[in-house]
């Protein structure tokens, strides 16, 4: 039986080897800042966009978008700072999106959060 942490591994691969074959420029994966991770962080076109990949095979617990609360919201956010500092990519155009599975279904949503409604 697999456990989370492998399951999870499996379906940031699957949404990176998605975004790369629809010609996004993967940077990193599994960022690590000092309060949290990134699962993907890339290029689609001339935006730098982190990713957030959730996997649900139900929805007992909600839909996978469902699991980017507040909390993780802040998190990542806080960590995309820490990289754009880290890189010296103060100057890119950014964004937050989201690769779910439900079931397989894979699904890109854009714009999961903003950065400037966290208020921080």
């Amino acid at each position: 039986m697999m456990n989370k942490r492998s399951k999870g591994k499996e379906y940031e691969e699957k949404g990176k080897k998605f975004l790369e074959s629809i010609g996004v420029k993967i940077l990193d994966m599994n960022f690590q800042g000092s309060f949290g991770e990134i699962d993907i962080i890339g290029y689609d076109d001339n935006t730098l966009v982190f990713f957030e990949v959730k996997y649900r095979k139900n929805d007992y617990f909600g839909l996978p978008q469902e699991a980017i609360d507040r909390k993780k919201r802040n998190k990542i956010y806080i960590t995309a700072k820490e990289f754009i500092r880290k890189n010296r990519l103060e100057n890119e155009k950014i964004r937050f999106d989201a690769i779910v599975f439900f079931r397989e279904d894979l699904d890109w949503i854009k714009n999961i959060f903003w950065g400037d409604e966290l208020g921080i």
